[in-house]
């Protein structure tokens, strides 16, 4: 947080000179303090010189720039958001106010990001790593590889499993389909977007999921999946 307002800093990460300059005045005018980063290399200059509380990357159309995102993972040790073009582009135009539903989507999505760490209370440990992870009434329990669900265990499969497992490790932050696959698969496992979206699909039904209002899986439009409620 700024020191001496108690606003929340933002570091954004967009190329295009125009969607950044626009994007950083609505998010000023909601209140945010906002850097703006037009590269990868000044981005990853600014979380170590800067303090920002949450990055804002810019993944742009169908993903393009995922890579970017990928990196600043990486390095970034605060809540990252990753925002498709389809996101953006409601809030861009000058002459108009953007709808109340697309600010609020902004707002939910930076919130969530500085919440991340508060929500998955983390409670068993062995030798420093975290082995049960809960999130909500959902616990993975990574030590015995089991998933419970309001007390009652799931039978998963390891594909099942290993996408909850992967994606409790960061609550309300997205994975990138590509980082999951590497997880679940490896570098060179092969597989499809498509394949992973099956399993997905099979282990939102085990959890009682209604995909258009998921309360645990979330997806991000042209990014990937999140497990957060």
């Amino acid at each position: 947080m700024d020191a001496g307002t108690g606003r929340i800093r933002l570091l954004l990460c967009e190329p295009r000179h125009i969607y950044a300059a626009t994007l950083a005045r609505r998010l000023r005018a909601l209140d945010f303090v906002v850097a703006v980063a037009y590269s990868d290399s000044a981005a990853v200059e600014e979380l170590r010189c800067g303090d920002p509380d949450v990055v804002m990357v810019s993944v742009g159309a169908d993903g393009a720039r995922l890579a970017t995102l990928d990196r600043l993972r990486q390095v970034a040790h605060v809540g990252v958001v990753a925002l498709t073009d389809a996101e953006i582009t409601p809030l861009l135009p000058r002459e108009t106010v953007p709808a109340v539903s697309d600010v609020a989507l902004i707002i939910t999505r930076i919130r969530r990001a500085l919440r991340h760490a508060d929500v998955g209370a983390e409670s068993v440990q062995n030798n420093g790593a975290v082995t049960l992870r809960t999130i909500g009434d959902l616990v993975v329990d990574v030590k015995a590889h089991r998933v419970h669900l309001s007390g009652s265990t799931l039978a998963l499969t390891r594909t099942e499993f290993c996408i909850l497992a992967a994606l409790s490790t960061c609550p309300n932050e997205p994975l990138t389909w590509r980082q999951l696959e590497e997880i679940v698969w490896g570098t060179a496992g092969g597989r499809s977007r498509a394949a992973l979206g099956v399993h997905v699909g099979k282990l939102r039904r085990k959890l009682g999921e209604d995909p258009s209002s998921p309360r645990y899986l979330h997806t991000v439009r042209g990014v990937g999946y999140f497990l957060g409620c």
